[in-house]
């Protein structure tokens, strides 16, 4: 099978961002489900991540239905999916290996659980018998608190999230974006399968819900979508999916790596939206793989907020603006909630780029928009 390239950016535009037309509550657990995870981020110069990137599918998208979702209808969870991600709970079951590798998934966490396992048993058994509990219901008990880096997180803090990875505990709520804890067996649903995938199981579900997500992926995306101890060994189950037929293989023009796609995807119908303006989050999933978007879309994308100020060039939460089928620039905005005002303070339009016309009212429609989903009520240059 073979693609031409501008079907191809197409056909991923409608599987990772247009394809979405469920609404309210019920469309924001269909888009996590669709998407496969929803990177959750604490940085809030606008709005944060997750929040930002269900408003770009949910059209009325409300902050308090995630909420919900989590606390109320437990129908997802908080675990690692690319990063820090709410996962549907129905995928539980594929979270458990990386649960079962920790805290062997790194040195540092190993020598913690070493050295702390009596914080940690007193931290279960208080929440065992006091119910679920946030960092701050745990005093830092040190004599000394060194002010930098981590050693300036209290231990209580730590062990409550490294308790969170290893599955003993879960996220029942969070309060003013705080993470309140309580036992898995409190919050886990009956229904919910809880038998540890093969690996063979593993892979196939990385594998089938990335290409679900992305619409068309090569190996390198499919490794990179999920992040998995495990992928090393992504290719040969690749292969094995091709060869029965669930997965096909394409040629897209222009671009040597081998691309995969689920069968039925290109029955699905590619809707044109040029007219529209999309100001996506760092952590959208769209653009979560910089080299998958720079191959797709020439557009070479770095988040500068962890490069130091002077080697910036866009801006520290510069969004990347896409129009239409093109990525066509960058804008580094801030809400000054106090003021009540979206600043903008650097806007950058990619080279060759003539903002004129339909685009210039995408833009400022897009602006409006995005001010009022921050809590302003105007934007400011």
């Amino acid at each position: 099978m073979k693609i031409e390239h501008n079907d191809l950016v197409k056909f991923v535009l409608h599987h990772q961002l247009h394809r979405y037309r469920d609404r309210g509550k019920e469309g924001v657990l269909a888009s996590i489900k669709q998407l496969g995870y929803l990177q959750i981020d604490t940085i809030s110069v606008v709005e944060r991540a997750h929040h930002h990137t269900l408003w770009n599918r949910v059209g009325d998208y409300r902050q308090d239905w995630l909420d919900e979702l989590l606390a109320e209808d437990r129908a997802v969870f908080e675990h690692w999916g690319h990063a820090a991600s709410y996962l549907p709970i129905s995928d539980y079951r594929y979270s458990i290996p990386r649960m079962q590798r920790f805290p062997d998934t790194s040195s540092w966490e190993r020598t913690f659980f070493d050295q702390h396992s009596d914080l940690m048993d007193g931290i279960l058994e208080r929440i065992r018998n006091e119910g679920a509990l946030g960092a701050r219901d745990f005093s830092d008990t040190r004599a000394e608190k060194p002010g930098n880096g981590w050693g300036a997180v209290k231990p209580e803090k730590i062990a409550l999230e490294l308790l969170l990875w290893r599955g003993d505990l879960m996220v029942s709520r969070r309060d003013k974006f705080q993470r309140i804890y309580d036992l898995r067996e409190r919050i886990l649903p009956d229904w919910v399968d809880q038998s540890p995938p093969t690996e063979e199981e593993l892979m196939r579900h990385f594998i089938l819900r990335s290409l679900a997500a992305m619409g068309i992926a090569t190996l390198y995306d499919l490794r990179n979508y999920f992040v998995s101890k495990a992928n090393d060994r992504m290719a040969q189950y690749l292969d094995k999916l091709v060869a029965t037929g669930e997965v096909v293989k394409a040629e897209v023009r222009g671009l040597n790596e081998a691309h995969y796609l689920l069968p039925d995807a290109l029955e699905t119908p590619v809707e044109d939206t040029r007219e529209r303006m999309y100001l996506l989050s760092p952590f959208d999933n769209l653009v979560i793989i910089r080299q998958r978007v720079k191959r797709i879309f020439g557009f070479d994308y770095t988040i500068e907020c962890y490069v130091p100020p002077k080697k910036r060039v866009y801006g520290y939460w510069c969004l990347p603006m896409l129009f239409g089928d093109r990525m066509v620039g960058r804008i580094d905005c801030k809400a000054d909630r106090r003021e009540g005002s979206l600043l903008i303070q650097a806007l950058h339009w990619e080279k060759g780029i003539k903002p004129e016309g339909a685009m210039k009212a995408a833009l400022d429609g897009a602006l409006d928009r995005f001010a009022r989903f921050c809590g302003c009520g105007s934007t400011r240059m």
